[in-house]
């Protein structure tokens, strides 16, 4: 076994017998010594504060003449936005002074809670349809999305169980089984942009934890094809492959976000048109203010925004994954890995499908898009990611901490 999270000192202690730490038995009882706490990575606190202001400021833009047309108040969307960033900023900030480690308790607990959730999507009379997708549930004027919790709650759940265990033991084994039966899920709704992400999320967990490349590659190609069937069994989603190879078999029909999109991105040039002169959002970009932001944004922007806001993420990633290699737990380092992997690979993707590189599929840019449940999540996200920037190597020497019990 390797793993880019475990050092070659780790790997030799991980497989020979050892008891418990003082420390570890301190961790499964749920006692803490606070002592060792120290303060959250502010590199990536200013990155997240820039991404969320950056993203507020393109949300208005985008959104404002639906806004005005819709419901006569320009800042309508705005607003709604505003008020789930505050949400977001408290639940990172308070998340951020939380130990971490107390998670694992919660584990399996906020996994059936996740399912629970998802599954009630499944039941007409609960669920919220839109654009053909039952994809929330409603509390009074409120509007959900349980798969982004899918996203956090299966992040936990590999996390402590890999931290724990091999990864071919039966107890990993149960945890995928969970996670692909609400991929199934979200998949039934339909939204298959989201399952690709928590897949994809698990599979670089399992990456990291040394899991054998063979079985990784076979996960993948089973994968590959259970994917394609979807979508040919799926006509809009198959139309979508084909409007990706050509926008311009159907240039009025699913051809016209692609084409639309870039568009908009070609009319930003080097510096743009300014802000809040986009002409494509002017009802000829759909979604314009979530799932094709960034296209508003490369048109107003230009190339000189997008770079700056593509600087933004990788800047984000490389902070992200350097908590993980200095976290002093396997717990935290898989679940700073699951974290990082989950919002990276997701912010790819939008940016990716937006200008043409992917086929569409409806999941929004992290931090940018509009929409509550995505931005809390990931914001409360950033807050775990935080909590394990305060536990750094550096605040302890004591080598036992690195090491939590490999079972079975």
């Amino acid at each position: 076994m390797s793993s880019k999270i475990l050092s070659e000192r780790d790997f030799n202690k991980l497989h020979r017998p050892i008891d418990l730490s003082k420390r570890d038995k301190e961790e499964n009882a749920g006692s803490f010594d606070p002592a060792f706490r120290g303060l959250p990575n502010k590199a990536l606190i200013t990155l997240t504060l820039s991404l969320l202001g950056f993203g507020l400021m393109a949300v208005y833009s985008a959104s404002a003449p639906e806004a005005l047309q819709s419901y006569q108040d320009p800042t309508f969307y705005l607003r709604r936005q505003g008020i789930a960033a505050l949400l977001g900023v408290f639940a990172m900030f308070t998340l951020s002074s939380y130990d971490y480690r107390k998670l694992r308790r919660f584990a399996w607990p906020f996994a059936i809670i996740s399912f629970a959730l998802l599954a009630l999507t499944l039941i007409p009379s609960l669920s919220v349809t839109a654009k053909g997708s039952s994809r929330w549930l409603s509390l009074g004027p409120l509007q959900f999305q349980p798969s982004e919790l899918v996203k956090l709650s299966a992040i936990i759940l590999m996390a402590s169980g890999l931290a724990k265990y091999f990864w071919w033991h039966r107890q990993v084994f149960v945890r995928i089984a969970l996670v692909l039966v609400m991929s199934a899920i979200v998949v039934k709704q339909p939204d298959l942009g989201t399952t690709l992400m928590i897949l994809g999320t698990l599979l670089a967990m399992l990456f990291v934890s040394g899991t054998n490349a063979l079985l990784i590659g076979s996960g993948l190609g089973f994968g590959a094809l259970f994917v394609w069937h979807h979508i040919q069994k799926t006509p809009y989603q198959m139309a979508r492959i084909q409007s990706w190879l050509n926008p311009y078999l159907s240039p009025q029909k699913e051809g016209w976000n692609i084409i639309q999109a870039q568009l908009a991105i070609g009319s930003g040039g080097l510096f743009g048109v300014g802000f809040g002169r986009s002409l494509q959002k002017l009802y000829y970009l759909p979604v314009q203010h979530a799932d094709f932001i960034f296209a508003v944004i490369a048109e107003e922007f230009g190339l000189l925004g997008c770079l700056i806001l593509l600087s933004l993420f990788g800047l984000f990633a490389y902070f992200g994954f350097n908590t993980a290699l200095s976290a002093r737990t396997l717990f935290g380092r898989f679940l700073a890995i699951g974290i990082t992997s989950c919002i990276s690979l997701q912010a790819v993707v939008n940016i990716m499908v937006a200008t043409g590189l992917l086929p569409v599929t409806g999941i929004t840019l992290p931090f940018i898009s509009y929409g509550g449940s995505s931005l809390i999540i990931t914001l409360a996200m950033v807050g775990i990611l935080l909590s394990i920037s305060r536990d750094r190597e550096q605040v302890d020497n004591n080598e036992d901490a690195l090491i939590i019990s490999k079972e079975g």
